[in-house]
């Protein structure tokens, strides 16, 4: 198991952030991986559009997972409409 960090956008006008963030955990620990600590940094503006949208809601999760099954959550995050970015990054093993 390995640590990561992901950085999520999700749409801004979606009603239940909190909801779409409990389901992109879910899918991590049906992955096998364990969340370590999730945090919102709330609605925030982009510097240029995406997807024809001006804002979006940004949430952080930091997890452990199996460095296999990380292609696997990143093509299950690109099927969810809800979310409009997404970037991984592996954190130092110290």
């Amino acid at each position: 198991m390995r640590s990561y960090e992901m950085v999520t956008i999700f749409q801004a006008d979606l009603e239940e952030h909190e909801s779409a963030l409990t389901e992109i955990e879910g899918v991590v620990r049906n992955l096998g991986g364990e969340i370590v600590k999730s945090s919102s940094w709330g609605k925030r503006r982009f510097a240029y559009p995406i997807q024809k949208q001006t804002e979006g809601f940004y949430a952080v999760l930091t997890f452990t997972l199996d460095p296999s099954q990380v292609s696997e959550l990143g093509r299950l995050l690109k099927l969810k409409t809800q979310v409009l970015r997404h970037l991984v990054i592996a954190l130092d093993e110290t």
